[in-house]
């Protein structure tokens, strides 16, 4: 794994985590231990997506699909904003963090092409969040509006291809060590 750290501009800074692969047991661990660092139990992660991976085989698709949406609709909350047809959509998603959450996480990343996910300020409710995409069309390079809007200290947001995970964080907020 490679760390990287970019300034977007005097506000927004990008901790940029690259060169892994969640299938390795060895990253995946090294991932899940970065994600319990900045993710505590009993946190409430607000997601968004856009459309299915094309990289996963259609029938880990399934398999995931069914997993996924069985979960959001047991313990959290799943909402289409925007459908072209089964496989390109627009959603967003609400779920509090408990111990099998971050491995739900991995599960989600080799879902859903694209994926961003963070922990609300008070400020920001789901009803909120919906109302910002519905407004922004999914447009928020390196969530800078969100994180301007001072509605969270930081997100994660998926790399194209899945092999790497970009951090955008307010430049005042101290991001905790995660280089292991």
């Amino acid at each position: 794994m490679i760390f990287s750290n970019q300034t977007l501009n005097r506000e927004i800074s990008i901790l940029l985590i690259d060169d892994f692969d969640i299938s390795s047991s060895n990253d995946m661990i090294q991932l899940k231990k970065i994600l319990k660092k900045i993710f505590p139990r009993d946190s409430t992660l607000f997601f968004s997506f856009r459309r299915e991976e094309s990289l996963t085989s259609d029938e880990e698709l399934k398999k995931l699909r069914a997993k996924i949406f069985d979960t959001f609709n047991k313990e959290g909350e799943y909402v289409v904003l925007k459908r072209l047809d089964d496989a390109r959509f627009d959603s967003v998603a609400k779920i509090v963090i408990n111990d099998q959450t971050y491995n739900f996480l991995f599960d989600i990343w080799n879902y859903f092409y694209s994926c961003t996910f963070f922990i609300p300020n008070k400020n920001l409710t789901f009803s909120d969040y919906i109302t910002f995409h519905t407004n922004n069309k999914f447009q928020d390079i390196a969530n800078e509006k969100l994180l301007n809007q001072n509605f969270s200290n930081f997100t994660c947001i998926k790399g194209l291809g899945g092999d790497n995970m970009v951090l955008s964080y307010r430049s005042n907020y101290n991001l905790p060590d995660l280089i292991l």
